[in-house]
This record gives C-alpha cells, sequence and structure tokens, in this order.
C-alpha cells in the first residue's frame, strides 16, 4: 500500500513538473542542404527510451528525432537514412544509438553529439529492426531478405547470417542475459536461435497469421509475439501459455521492465494491458481517439510511464498508475504523401496528410500552426480561391467542401461524383470550379451556390489532375488514359484531346501568361505544350527512376520545378529546359511542388508526410 501510494504521489508530481507547452510543429533541426523550413515530422514507426529515461527515440519517415521525455521538445534529428527508418535502439550504456532503415542499411549514432559513426551493409532488402545485445558488444538486425544478420557493435564486421525463415523477417531481438535471439516473421513462425553458434534452437508454429514481432520477458522465461493475437510461451520448453485476443493487428508489443505487464496498441483501442503473469486483460489505457494511437510503443525504465504513437497522431506518453497523460509530441503524419497548397499571397499554407481528416494551415514565413480544419472524412486534395477568402478540401467521400478562410466555417458540399475527388481548381474569377476524380470526369461547379454546371465526360481511366487557364476560358485535364483534353470552361465542350503514348498523365498547369502548359507523366519527362497549337515545344528527362507526379510554374514563368519518384525536386529553366538546381532531402516520392509568390522560395510535399521549404533565391 504504501508502495502504491508513493507511486501515485510521485506521479502527481511528475505532472506538475513537466507539464510544459508541447514542441512546435515546425522544426529547423537536422534540415537537408538548400532546405529552409520543414512543416510535419513524418510517421513514426517505432519508439525507444534511452536507458536513464531521459530521452526518447521516434524512428521514422525522415529518420529518428530525439526527443526530451521530462521536459517536452526535440533535442536532435538523426538524418542519413536515404529511406524510411524502420526502427531505432539505444545501446545498454545509451552511449550509442542504432538505427535500420528501408535503405538496406544499419546506422550507428554517437548518442550524445548525434554524430554517425559507422553504416553496416549486408542485407539485401528492407531492414525492418535492429537492437543490441545485453552487454552492448553485438547487433542484431532483422531484414524483409528473410535473414537475421549479427554484428560487431563496435567494428561493423558481420559475424553471422541466419537463415531460416521463407518470408520477411519483421522483428529480432536478444534474450535478457544474451544467449538466445528471438526472431518473427511473416512466414507466420517465431524462431530461436543460439545467439553464439547461430543455430535454430526452437520454432513456434501456432501462429495462424504473419508475425510482426517477438520479446522476451525480463525475467528471460517467456516469449511473447504478435500477430492476428499475442501469444505468450515458455520460452524454455517453447509451449504455449495464453493466447491474448485484440482487434486489429500491429508491431507494438512490449514487457513492463518489472515484467508485470504486457502491452500492445492497435488499430482499434489506443494501448492494450495484460497481467502478464495470467493473461488477463486490463482495462484499455485509453480508448482510440482522433489523430492518436499504439501501433509502437515503449514503457519507461522506471515502468512508470509508456509511449505509445501510430502513423495517424502524435506520441503520446502516459502514465500507467494513474491513467494520465504526462506529455505528447505533436507534428507527426501518416506515411502517405501530403496533400498541400498554397494561400495566393505566398503567406499560408496548407497541408494535409492524405487519407486523414485534418488539415492544418501555417504561416509560410516562421511555420506556425495557425488553424486546423476537421474534414468530413479522409483529405485527398486542397486548393485556395485566387482572392485567398476560400478553400476547398477534397476528401474520399465522393464530394469536397469549400471553407471560409478567414472565418474557418464550411461554407457549401459539393456532391455529384461517384468516385474519389483528387483535384479541384477555382477559375480566376472565383466564381466557378472545376474537380477532378476517379469516376473518370471532370465537374464544373458555381463555387457560390455549389450548383453542377458541366459534367465533362471523355476520359476513359481515372483523371488525375485539373487546371483552369488564367483568362479563365479553358480547363486542362489529365488522367491516367494517357491524354490531356482542353474543354471550353463556359459551356464544358471538349476542345482538343492530346494523346501521350503509353505515359500515364499526373499533372498539367499553365504558365503564368497562358501561352504554355506543362504536364508530368509517367516516362519521367515533363512536356511543355504550346497552348494555342498543342504542339509540343520541349520535353525534359526530369526523374532518374522514370515517374514525374508533379510539375509547376514559377510566378513569372521563367523556371518549372518538378518531383516524382526518385525524391529529387528540380528546378528548370522553361525557356531553354536547361537543369538549374537539384534538391535532395525527402525520403518518399514528391507529389507537389509549388513556388511562393516572392518567387525566391520553393515547396515540396513528399510520401515522407513533410513539406519542405527551400530557398532558391540564388536563380
Amino acid at each position: 500500500m504504501k508502495r502504491s501510494l508513493y507511486s501515485l504521489c510521485a506521479c502527481v508530481l511528475t505532472l506538475r513538473a513537466f507539464a510544459a507547452a508541447p514542441s512546435d510543429y515546425i522544426s529547423q533541426l537536422g534540415l537537408p542542404e538548400g532546405a529552409k523550413m520543414r512543416i510535419g515530422r513524418g510517421s513514426v514507426q517505432s519508439l525507444a527510451y534511452s536507458p536513464d529515461g531521459k530521452r526518447l527515440a521516434a524512428a521514422g519517415s525522415v529518420g529518428v528525432w530525439i526527443y526530451d521525455a521530462l521536459f517536452g521538445g526535440e533535442i536532435a534529428l538523426l538524418r542519413g537514412h536515404t529511406d524510411p527508418v524502420n526502427s531505432a535502439a539505444y545501446s545498454p550504456e545509451g552511449e550509442r544509438i542504432v538505427s535500420a532503415s528501408e535503405d538496406w542499411t544499419v546506422r550507428i549514432w554517437d548518442a550524445e553529439t548525434e554524430a554517425h559513426l559507422n553504416t553496416l551493409k549486408g542485407h539485401t532488402e528492407s531492414i525492418n529492426s535492429a537492437a543490441y545485445s545485453p552487454d552492448g558488444k553485438r547487433i542484431v538486425s532483422a531484414s524483409a531478405d528473410q535473414t537475421i544478420r549479427i554484428w560487431d557493435a563496435e567494428t561493423g564486421a558481420l559475424l553471422n547470417t541466419l537463415k531460416g525463415h521463407t518470408a520477411s523477417v519483421r522483428s529480432a531481438a536478444y534474450s535478457p542475459d544474451g544467449k538466445r535471439i528471438v526472431s518473427a516473421s511473416g512466414d507466420k513462425t517465431v524462431r530461436v536461435w543460439d545467439a553464439e553458434t547461430g543455430d535454430l534452437l526452437k520454432t513456434l508454429e501456432e501462429h495462424t497469421r504473419g508475425v510482426l514481432s517477438a520479446r522476451y520477458s525480463p525475467d528471460g522465461k517467456k516469449i511473447a509475439s504478435a500477430g492476428s493475437a499475442i501469444r505468450v510461451w515458455d520460452a524454455e520448453t517453447g509451449a504455449l501459455l495464453h493466447t491474448l485476443s485484440g482487434r486489429g493487428a500491429t508491431g507494438g508489443l512490449a514487457y513492463s521492465p518489472d515484467g508485470r505487464y504486457l502491452a500492445r496498441g492497435n488499430m482499434y483501442d489506443d494501448l492494450l494491458l495484460w497481467d502478464a503473469a495470467h493473461g488477463a486483460p486490463l482495462e484499455p489505457m485509453f480508448k482510440r481517439a482522433p489523430r492518436s494511437g499504439a501501433s509502437t510503443l515503449a514503457f519507461s525504465p522506471d515502468g512508470h510511464n509508456i509511449a505509445g504513437a501510430d502513423r495517424e497522431g502524435p506520441i503520446h506518453i502516459r502514465n500507467i498508475e494513474i491513467r494520465a497523460q504526462v506529455r505528447a509530441f505533436e507534428g507527426h503524419t501518416d506515411f502517405h504523401p501530403r496533400a498541400a497548397a498554397l494561400s495566393p499571397d505566398g503567406k499560408r499554407i496548407a497541408a494535409a496528410n492524405r487519407f486523414d481528416r485534418f488539415v492544418d494551415i501555417y504561416g509560410a514565413a516562421d511555420g506556425a500552426l495557425l488553424h486546423t480544419y476537421s474534414a468530413s472524412s479522409r483529405v485527398t486534395c486542397l486548393g485556395y480561391s485566387p482572392d485567398g477568402k476560400r478553400l476547398f478540401i477534397g476528401s474520399m467521400g465522393n464530394s469536397f467542401g469549400v471553407w471560409d478562410a478567414e472565418k474557418k466555417t464550411q461554407l457549401h458540399r459539393f456532391i455529384g461524383h461517384s468516385s474519389m475527388i483528387v483535384s479541384a481548381a477555382f477559375s480566376p474569377d472565383n466564381k466557378r470550379i472545376a474537380s477532378a476524380s476517379w469516376d473518370r470526369t471532370v465537374i464544373i461547379w458555381n463555387a457560390e451556390t455549389g450548383a453542377l454546371l458541366h459534367r465533362l465526360k471523355g476520359h476513359i481511366s481515372p483523371v488525375n489532375w485539373v487546371s483552369y487557364s488564367p483568362d479563365g476560358k479553358r480547363v486542362v485535364s489529365a488522367g491516367l488514359d494517357n491524354t490531356t483534353r482542353i474543354w471550353d470552361a463556359e459551356t464544358g465542350a471538349p476542345l482538343h484531346t492530346l494523346e501521350g503514348g503509353r505515359s500515364e498523365l499526373h499533372s498539367v498547369s499553365y504558365s503564368p501568361d497562358g501561352k504554355r502548359v506543362v504536364s508530368a507523366d509517367s516516362d519521367g519527362k515533363a512536356v511543355i505544350l504550346d497552348a494555342e497549337t498543342w504542339a509540343a515545344i520541349k520535353k525534359i528527362d526530369g526523374d532518374d527512376y522514370g515517374r514525374i507526379l508533379c510539375a509547376a510554374y514559377s510566378p513569372d514563368g521563367k523556371m518549372i520545378a518538378t518531383g516524382g519518384w526518385d525524391r529529387i525536386v528540380r528546378v528548370w529553366n522553361s525557356e531553354t529546359g536547361a537543369l538549374l538546381k537539384k534538391l535532395e532531402g525527402h525520403t518518399g516520392y514528391i507529389g507537389w511542388t509549388a513556388f511562393l509568390q516572392d518567387g525566391k522560395t520553393l515547396a515540396s510535399s513528399g510520401f515522407d508526410g513533410v513539406v519542405l521549404l527551400w530557398d532558391i533565391s540564388d536563380l
């Protein structure tokens, strides 16, 4: 009783002492060369506390964020991986951090200076996890290449490769005494290995679906594994002791340091706890709320708190004893392309994680979060009216809303498409809106009343993009049927159809003077067209991986910015097609580029869940 009372008092003191304001959404930490600002922090794939409990490492799509777990605020961003980071873990003494990435490498970092110390290469596919041995002398990594590799933590030398799984190995971890390694795989098995020889000792086969993670209990006597259900095994005999049911399969699984609790997050309930000794379910820590979840989690070393996060919300640190939130780190978003839009005056950026229903408005000068809209369903596209007074928000529900950008209230709901809306544009006079949908049509609407004026039919595949000409007389659309189509904006009559060969078209936009149109295609080219004759003037080879997803003109029409599969933003001379600049820093495909009105700043949005602002004042 005394211990419980002491713990409760300590928890309340913790809440009072550390109730600092949450970190800003914007961070200047770890920016790539040439970038001046980042909006969002990307996804969260895994969480790990430092051994002293003072820091929290969050691995995700842009790198490894290091947070102050006690007082809040970011300490560092470890960048260097060229693809998303799937896991991060501290060494037993807390002096090192090991990270595993989809770029097929394991990296070792100095936890105090954040310096990169070593890169371990050998896996031939994405690496799902990496962890230190209890004595800190070894690192074990698990990969989609179906192998587990053991490395010398000091030299980086490969010591052993464990083979036997027949599908991706999702996790690998040492036993508390360092003599065993337990692995979990998509082949529905959990395997136990001799950590010294690499010999396979046991195969646990009761799972009916792929296994996402496996962990030893702190005393080493049990193994818990998570797939569609949690199974708890006798670590010595391999006998199945408990099967713990729970909705939604996620990889978040952890024992409390004292072994009393087994925790798991899933896609329905925010965080579930079990009595680890008997497998008895306890009440959920918290029911799932918007922008929260716990697909990955970690106990603090003292066992009082648990950190959890999923791809749809912030990182929450919650106290076990009193079921209260201690801290939250905001700004993380799902690993999807961010829908984004610039206000006409260049002062605001609207950004939404696609397939989330929240739209955040930021100040373009300082990155301050100004407002958050809550759409009716998951967001697919965004755009401002030319006068900046309205914002459209397209959503999964076959409709889109127009909002008052100042009063933050919804003005109209536009319903008429039969499938997802992926692009929309206001007419230059603010009176009409054109929307493009995967139902293969473009619709022109009265922006004031919401009335459907024209349904433009002709595309035989989903339409990806729609734009107005600067004079408002034309609408141009691009689709997966490899065509660009030009329509009379007043009557809706088709005017021209441009065949794109075998290339799917992803975006199409007019130059500011209306004399040119630039389209982006799946062959890795940006094609500049004459807006009168529709003849191709120039083709720009703009993506090393062969697919451009976006192309946009600068305000003066002298430059074009492209982005696509190779994650590089390129800036071109729009007249000569000469490459002016390459901007590298996204760790996901780039789906949107736009110039700010000053012509000195370029914005880009990627599948890494962040918007980057780049300095192009030297062009």
